[in-house]
């Protein structure tokens, strides 16, 4: 009788936890992490068996920033709770990832997965210079042609070849100038495809709006109440065009499935209606008429968009111009936004860069202080609250900014545009999240903006500018880094694998003198060993959270810090 009352007790208890919806507990990659290949797999665990045929290429989708829509195989582990997603070719280096599953998976029992669930990551870079050498600059008009004002830029590969090309938007002549990839460092010549008239075509976003395989790209109207959605095409580049009504100058842009269901919305920043809004894709490719709604800030000239609160969401963070405000926003699943914080920026800030540049696991935000001429730091604390942490000296009027591991030391380093200096702005991070060492990039006569991505595909950053009074691109191009740059070690000690679970192991010439000290992220010391005769530390037993750790390594009178991913996912 009490096996009876036991089996039934467990056939209970397993129909009850089957019959709520799946959840997910663990990603790998962890979100805004920084050590990914390019190559490596995404896994997913939940919290529950999954119902394995409805995990499809439509129900987990993958989009790199510049390598655009990924497509890839599924394994699971024996008991379902755990699936992998192995992409078919590699992501380009040092880009921003976004993973998006969706109400279409469901568990064993036919429960979605409520409202879906997204989160960002970066590709790793590989070691190399802050010192850019330049390789040129491409005039952008045609023969004959007078100032057309290139105002922005995206590098995703239009022609599905695996190189990042340029598409150079132009506020003045109501055109994009495709620029592909010659396979190495520069362009084949631009190509023009028209625009609407007079709407100041600028800010701008790929995505995968109606899952063809294709890039497709949104631009907002600088001197209108519009945004245009141009469907990627295999042999035009780009073809159909559609307008959609938001609020008057679109100033910021950015792209994320807010409800769960698949399809990347777009959200607005409007600056002169001092409004934000979200336009829905019907499952299509195509757009719900645009909801607009007031924020409680004046002057919306930025947006970007991430899961600020953990909760498989993606938020927005806005940067308002007149009010010299940033303001955060939570999206209860379905596309419905509240205000979380605000924080001072300072004077004008016009455009923001998001990304984790202090290692804590939250996203932070870098923000172009038009008006006060200075780069400031907001740091994110995982609910959706902010905090202003510093200012950094730019040229003047800095109006755009990008972020991206250009020395391809594990952390974010920064690039200002200095519209009226004619100059760009690079500074690196010390790996805490403090910014050092500016470089100055010159640029003929207004920098407009600036874009960190690998042109040539050697997993080193390059950066491509734009000058928007010259109308003309530059290129400069990375090299692997000086010996003076790297760290003074007299060994070659590395450690793997990263992310890494209970045991990290080292791989290099070894000595009993060999010691690994691990800390987290505040500095405090969690763990001192000698290596001895073994190749590995085990650290099951310092009780360590998933999240990230500074590992340092001694040998020799030398150490060498390494940042590490600790995982729960073996």
């Amino acid at each position: 009788m009490k096996y009876i009352l036991s089996l039934v007790c467990a056939v209970l208890v397993a129909v009850n936890t089957f019959s709520q919806a799946p959840q997910v507990i663990e990603t790998a990659p962890i979100s805004q992490s920084m050590v990914t290949a390019p190559s490596d797999p995404i896994t997913i665990v939940f919290d529950q068996p999954i119902n394995i045929a409805t995990i499809t290429q439509n129900t987990f989708l993958v989009y790199g920033r510049w390598s655009g829509p990924m497509q890839g195989t599924f394994s699971f582990n024996s008991s379902s709770t755990e699936v992998k997603f192995i992409p078919v070719r590699d992501f380009f280096y040092g880009e921003w990832i976004r993973v998006q599953l969706t109400t279409g998976i469901q568990n064993t029992t036919g429960m979605p997965l409520a409202n879906g669930y997204g989160f960002n990551y970066w590709t790793k870079s590989l070691p190399a210079s802050l010192d850019l050498t330049y390789g040129g600059q491409i005039d952008m008009r045609l023969a004959g042609e007078g100032e057309i004002t290139c105002y922005g830029a995206y590098a995703g590969d239009v022609n599905n070849d695996e190189f990042s090309d340029l598409v150079v938007v132009t506020e003045d002549s109501d055109d994009i100038r495709v620029l592909l990839s010659d396979g190495s460092t520069n362009y084949d010549p631009f190509i023009v495809i028209e625009l609407p008239p007079g709407q100041g075509p600028s800010t701008n976003e790929g995505a995968d709006f109606n899952h063809d395989g294709l890039i497709d790209i949104a631009i907002g109207s600088t001197y209108s109440d519009q945004v245009n959605v141009l469907m990627g095409d295999a042999v035009t580049l780009f073809g159909s065009q559609t307008n959609y009504q938001t609020g008057m100058q679109v100033r910021g842009l950015t792209v994320a499935d807010f409800n769960g269901d698949g399809w990347d919305d777009i959200a607005t920043a409007n600056r002169v209606d001092s409004t934000i809004s979200i336009l829905i894709n019907d499952g299509t490719g195509l757009f719900e008429p645009a909801v607009s709604f007031d924020a409680g800030v004046d002057g919306e000239s930025s947006i970007a968009s991430t899961d600020l609160n953990n909760d498989g969401y993606m938020d927005l963070l806005v940067a308002a111009y007149a009010s010299n405000m940033l303001v955060s926003l939570l999206n209860d699943g379905t596309g419905n936004f509240t205000v979380s914080d605000t924080v001072t920026s300072n004077g004008g800030p016009w455009m923001m860069a998001i990304g984790d540049v202090n290692g804590d696991g939250f996203v932070d935000i870098a923000v172009a202080n038009s008006l006060t001429h200075n780069i400031a730091i907001i740091r994110t604390d995982g609910s959706g609250g902010m905090e202003f942490d510093s200012y950094y000296a730019a040229d003047t009027f800095p109006v755009a900014i990008d972020l991206g591991d250009v020395d391809g030391d594990g952390d974010l380093d920064f690039i200002s545009s200095n519209v009226t200096a004619s100059n760009y702005t690079l500074m690196e991070n010390d790996g805490t999240g403090n910014f050092m060492n500016p470089r100055i990039y010159p640029s003929p006569e207004g920098s407009a903006c600036a874009i960190i991505h690998d042109r040539n595909n050697d997993g080193m950053m390059d950066i491509t500018m734009i000058d928007e009074a010259a109308d003309v691109v530059l290129l400069y191009n990375n090299s692997p880094a000086l010996s003076n740059d790297e760290p003074e070690t007299d060994f070659d000690l590395t450690l793997y694998p990263n992310p890494f679970n209970n045991t990290i192991f080292v791989n290099g010439t070894i000595l009993d003198s060999t010691k690994l000290v691990l800390y987290d992220v505040h500095g405090r010391q969690l763990l001192s060993q000698y290596l001895g005769n073994s190749r590995q530390f085990d650290i099951s037993n310092v009780g360590l959270s998933e999240g990230i750790y500074i590992a340092e390594l001694f040998q020799n009178g030398k150490s060498q810090k390494i940042k590490m991913y600790k995982t729960s996912i073996k």
